[in-house]
C-alpha cells in the first residue's frame, strides 16, 4: 500500500512546504494514477474514502469562492488537516 506517499504530500501542504496549487496538482496526479492502475482497489476501504474526500475537497478549491460548493485555501487546509487527523492521528 502506498499510504506514505499520500501522507508525505499532505504533510508538505499542511507545513506550507508546497503551495495550494502544487499540492492539488501533485495530489490529482497521484490519485488518478492510483485509480487508473487499479491501486485504489487494494487500499483499505476507509482509506479509500479519506483519499477520495481529499480529492473532492481539492476539486472544490478556488482562489475566490463564489458558490456554496467552493472552498477557500483556508477551508481546504482545515479539511485536509481533519482528514489527516482521522486517518493518521
Amino acid at each position: 500500500m502506498d499510504e506514505t506517499k499520500y501522507k508525505d504530500l499532505i504533510d508538505m501542504f499542511l507545513s506550507q512546504q508546497i503551495d495550494v496549487n502544487m499540492f492539488i496538482n501533485k495530489y490529482f496526479v497521484k490519485w488518478k494514477n492510483d485509480r487508473d492502475n487499479g491501486n485504489i482497489a487494494a487500499y483499505d476501504p476507509k482509506f479509500q474514502r479519506i483519499i477520495d474526500r481529499v480529492f473532492t475537497s481539492c476539486d472544490c478549491y478556488t482562489e475566490k469562492p463564489e458558490h456554496p460548493h467552493e472552498i477557500s485555501e483556508e477551508e481546504l487546509r482545515l479539511e485536509i488537516d481533519l482528514l489527516r487527523h482521522i486517518w493518521w492521528g
